[in-house]
């Protein structure tokens, strides 16, 4: 059974008489351990399509099977509940608590969720560990970089171990290296099993997944496996 399925999706956006079609019978599957990029430029509806994988909006019509239930069938609270456990979000503008350590952070999920309190100190310091950070982890989030400030989003993001990272413009406010160092990070986790899916509209960041969704004016028009798969090595990105 496919992690997401969505057939027939639809999403049109209503402003007083005017409605606008921000996404148009896009359809597709994606598998678990899946490291896939929806691309296209700013208007093509992958930010609409991202909002709706992660239950922050609604589809008018068609059918979101995440994880065997159908979207349309949960309630707030579920969707709530969905987003917090199942769904792990790293943001192009961190969303991070500032004048808060990165320990902090990282554990600001779990106080959501129904993990025991017990295993809150092991949970932040794994995820801390997972994205190279644990020199940082007594620092104050405005003392980082920009892309320490995103390796502790993604810490964030694993901390309640979600079937899905969803990345929207994970490198979008990142030089080229410290964007490099980013998706070798989502790479590493996607060899580990975990899916990531991110939103992109630079043609390089989405070389880096495995497969790539190509959006334009609400629809997909593209869908193909990424040959010559983007990767870094030595603070060099390659081609593999």
């Amino acid at each position: 059974m496919p992690l997401i399925s969505i057939k027939n999706l639809q999403k049109i956006y209503k402003n007083e008489d005017v409605e606008t079609m921000a996404l148009a019978q896009a359809t597709f599957d994606i598998e678990k351990g899946e490291f896939v990029a929806i691309m296209g430029p700013s208007g093509s509806g992958k930010s609409t399509l991202m909002h709706i994988i992660g239950f922050l909006d609604k589809p008018t019509s068609g059918s979101y099977i995440f994880n065997g239930q159908e979207s349309r069938e949960l309630t707030d609270d579920q969707m709530a509940e969905a987003r917090n456990n199942q769904i792990g979000f790293v943001f192009q503008s961190f969303n991070l608590l500032p004048r808060t350590s990165v320990f902090e952070n990282v554990k600001l999920p779990l106080l959501y969720s129904r993990v025991p309190a017990a295993e809150h100190k092991q949970r932040v310091t794994n995820a801390i560990i997972a994205v190279g950070l644990e020199h940082r982890a007594d620092y104050l989030s405005n003392q980082l970089s920009g892309g320490e400030k995103q390796r502790v989003a993604i810490a964030r993001a694993l901390v309640n171990d979600p079937d899905l990272i969803l990345a929207d413009e994970p490198t979008g406010n990142l030089d080229s290296k410290s964007g490099g160092q980013i998706m070798k990070i989502l790479q590493d986790l996607n060899d580990r099993g975990k899916t990531i899916i991110i939103v992109t509209h630079e043609k390089d960041t989405a070389e880096h997944a495995r497969r790539i969704i190509q959006m334009k004016d609400g629809e997909a028009i593209r869908d193909f496996n990424v040959e010559n798969r983007r990767t870094m090595r030595d603070g060099e990105t390659l081609n593999k």
